[in-house]
This record gives C-alpha cells, structure tokens and sequence, in this order.
C-alpha cells in the first residue's frame, strides 16, 4: 500500500484539474500538502478545508510561476510552515494561446515557454534546498504531455515545444541529481476531461477518443495514480523515466 506519512508534498497547480487531483490522492495516503493556484486563491482554499478534513497539513501558496521572486517568496512560506519538502510535483501549465507557426508572434511563443517550461525551472531551483532537506530521499515529477510525442493538434506548437523542453529538463536534472538520490521523472497525459480545454473534449474531439484503445477520455485520477508511484518507494530505482497515461493512444 501507498504511505506517505511524514512526508510533505507541494502540487503546482492544484486549484484545479490534474493537479487537484494529485493533491487530494497524496493526502489520502498521508502526506501534507502545499496547494498552489494563480489567482485562484478561493479554490485553493477549497481543497485546502478538505484536506485538513482528512486530518493533514495543507498551506496554500498562490501566485506566478514565471515569477522568480514570487516563486522564492512560495518556498520561504513553506520552510517556515514544514522546515522540509519531500516531493515537487510540476503540473502548473497550460495552453490558452493557439496559433499556426507562421502566425504565431514572438510574445506569444515566450508566454507558452514561460508558463510550461520557464516555470518548472523556477519552482524547481527554488525547491531544491527543501528537497535536499528531506528526512526521506527527495522527487520531483514533471507534468508534460504526449503531443511531444505525436506533435499534438496544429496551432499547438508553442506549447508542444515548452513541453519537449520539460522532458529534457526531467532527463538533464534526473542525472545531475542521481548522486543525491534526489529522483526526477515525467508523466505524459494523454487526452484528459479537465479544466485544461476550453472547450468539452468528449464532444470536441470526439475522434481522438474514438482512437484511444482502452475507450474513454482519461480523468485526472488516472495522472494521480501515475504521479503517485513515481514518488513512491516502489519506484526508488527510476529516474530520467516518461510513464505515458493515455489509455494506449500510442498503439494507433
């Protein structure tokens, strides 16, 4: 069985969607959590109750990501609040803008850059002191996605290319931290019914869930389940490593 008794574990992102989900998944296997949000700070507050209902510790931390200083003043909050971290989880992101390359204007490309790939650099950097700290051996687990894979859906290159440099981060820092033990893995969602779309993926892209083998859209619980081995002890020998979750859309 999972345990993560005694551990602290701060989710970017989990005001809503997978990261939520992550959230609510490690507290129920005992950690206590740093819930994070950007301007969402009444949703956050929100998972945060029902986290203390299960009887952890829950600090909410809200703000940008891309932000060094504001990322640094989220770390200190959750020094003083646990003195320690033992899993970062990097699921903060996003793809709000869509543009065809040609049309894609240079503001756009360094916000898609900045909120997936800059912003798991700063979270990272900033964390590292606390994960080093750790009674237990420190994680990190990257959010990324499988259109780095299969090239995602046109107009969606800004943010297949931020996600491609979060899977070379994962194997670039997997290696320069393997002396410490500090391991460092990926998850590649595919399809997922949340907040993420703007639009309702079951009818909007219809086709694309028609081609996933195992039959149905992925929910965020299915990331959860893939996140939560990763930090576990029953992955303490993997690191550098993409665990794909997208019910085996790889196979058409």
């Amino acid at each position: 069985m999972l345990n993560f008794s005694g551990d602290v574990v701060w989710v970017t992102g989990s005001a809503s969607g997978i990261g939520r989900a992550v959230a609510r998944e490690f507290a129920k296997f005992g950690a206590d959590i740093v819930v994070h949000g950007l301007n969402q700070r009444e949703a956050s507050e929100t998972l945060s109750n029902e986290i203390q209902a299960m009887g952890r510790t829950s600090l909410v931390v809200d703000g940008d990501l891309t932000k060094a200083a504001i990322v640094d003043d989220m770390v200190k909050q959750i020094g003083q609040e646990f003195g320690q971290l033992s899993v970062l989880v990097n699921c903060a992101g996003g793809s709000p803008v869509k543009a065809m390359f040609d049309e894609l204007s240079e503001a756009d490309w360094d916000f898609l850059i900045d909120m997936n790939l800059k912003s798991v650099f700063l979270a990272t950097r900033a964390a590292l002191p606390l994960l080093r700290a750790s009674d237990k051996k420190g994680c990190i687990v990257n959010v990324s996605s499988s259109v780095t894979r299969s090239g995602g859906i046109p107009g969606g290159i800004g943010y297949i290319s931020a996600k491609g440099g979060v899977d070379a981060f994962t194997r670039a820092l997997a290696k320069e931290l393997a002396p410490e033990y500090i391991r460092v893995n990926t998850v590649w969602p595919g399809l997922v019914d949340s907040p993420f779309h703007a639009v309702d993926p079951n009818e909007n892209y219809r086709h694309l869930v028609e081609r996933i083998p195992l039959g149905r859209i992925g929910q965020p619980e299915d990331l959860a389940g893939a996140i939560l081995f990763l930090a576990s002890t029953y992955a303490d020998y993997i690191t550098g490593e993409i665990i794909e979750v997208s019910g085996g859309a790889h196979l058409r």
